[in-house]
């Protein structure tokens, strides 16, 4: 018989109270504050017994499942204590000896919600069965080892709105945290149902050589076709995209010219990109496959189609919070992503890993609302981020 999940607040009593796991113990009589090692993963001294209370919980939660990195248990296991209202009183995860944190129990009424909670459960076999997130009931492949909030199926794409304006020049002071409050209140009308809003960048490479590049400043998206004659976007009136004519092939190699205009001349209707909800999508409309990635340098060489049938998944808003919460929490060198790598005609990544600069014709498209973020973190470094109290809007958006 199947065995229903365990209430967090009930299990890590317990838990503390075995003395299993080393460092985990209560740190007054009152059993009302205790301490959880908190190593980077990165030390020289780390073991298995650092993670030991992380992977504990995801193997009987089933959040972030066991075979899942410890990056990814230990940010879980953090969630998981914000939900229930557990509060960190003292961060020392840096302390060179003893790297630790200590928590507060929560007040007694969260305890008594949980405690009904598990009163009135129904068994395994009675619940109802959760929605699969995605689309068309499938689940997105970023959110396989990141249990996340589901994201509603692709529709259409989201209405025309005031672009988002990008921004130029250096970045700090209090000007960063007015933008990450702007990108915060962006995420929180994208919780509540509403579009993601991004402007896109678009840079097009015929072998390597950008022939063209212009922002997009629709928040619905856009499709990428071919148009001779029709240099400037237009919007189109139906499905409330706009049009981005590729630029006909000006080279002195004939065969190049010849390949790359036989490619153009069979996109039909293109390439669509767009934004539903917290997902930015994609789906081939012509007669030409279409391959994707999330970098130019993606050396994989497993190639990533996008189907004609149905709106395929691409991006998730989710998936990259969760790499800004590792850049803060974990000292990660990067923040993940902010750019799409669109490859037409050809196979991407390559199956024989050669570069994007041999392809004939490859569409980078960088959104510029997480550039922008992602740029504050790693100019200013993780503190700038966290000076505008963004880890817990964040976490928020991730469990709320």
């Amino acid at each position: 018989m199947a065995h229903s999940k365990p209430l967090l607040i009930q299990w890590l009593r317990s838990q503390i109270d075995s003395g299993v796991y080393p460092g985990v113990h209560w740190t007054n009589q009152q059993k009302t504050e205790f301490c959880i090692p908190w190593k980077h993963a990165l030390r020289q001294d780390s073991s298995d017994a650092d993670i030991r209370i992380f992977k504990a919980w995801a193997n009987v939660s089933g959040n972030g499942r066991v075979h899942a990195e410890p990056s990814v248990w230990k940010r879980n296991f953090r969630c998981a204590l914000r939900a229930k209202n557990f509060k960190m009183i003292a961060d020392n995860k840096n302390d060179t000896a003893n790297p630790h944190k200590v928590f507060r129990w929560p007040d007694e009424s969260t305890q008594v919600e949980e405690a009904a909670a598990a009163a009135f459960a129904l068994p395994p076999e009675q619940q109802e069965p959760q929605r699969q997130p995605g689309i068309g009931g499938r689940a997105l492949p970023w959110q396989q080892p990141h249990p996340v909030a589901a994201e509603g199926a692709v529709g259409e794409a989201g209405s025309l709105g005031q672009p988002v304006h990008p921004v130029t020049g250096a970045v700090g002071g209090a000007c960063e945290g007015q933008l990450a409050k702007e990108f915060l209140d962006n995420m929180n009308k994208t919780k509540n149902g509403d579009n993601f809003k991004t402007q896109f960048r678009v840079a097009v490479y015929y072998r390597g050589e950008n022939v063209s590049e212009q922002v997009v400043a629709n928040e619905a998206g856009f499709r990428l076709i071919y148009r001779p004659g029709q240099a400037e976007p237009v919007l189109d009136q139906e499905s409330g995209l706009t049009l981005i004519s590729l630029p006909s092939p000006v080279t002195k190699d004939q065969t190049q010219a010849r390949l790359t205009q036989r490619i153009l001349e069979n996109l039909g209707e293109g390439l669509e990109v767009g934004v539903s909800g917290a997902v930015i999508y994609g789906q081939r409309r012509g007669d030409v496959k279409a391959f994707w990635s999330f970098s130019k340098f993606e050396q994989s060489g497993e190639p990533q189609e996008i189907s004609k049938l149905q709106p395929h998944p691409l991006y998730s808003l989710t998936y990259f919070i969760h790499g800004i919460l590792d850049f803060i929490e974990l000292d990660s060198k990067e923040c993940g992503p902010c750019s799409l790598v669109f490859c037409l005609g050809e196979k991407w990544p390559d199956p024989g890993k050669r570069p994007w600069t041999k392809k004939l014709i490859v569409v980078e498209v960088v959104l510029t609302s997480m550039e922008l973020l992602k740029n504050i973190a790693m100019e200013g470094g993780a503190s700038s981020l966290k000076s505008v109290d963004l880890q817990m809007s964040l976490e928020e958006m991730i469990i709320g």
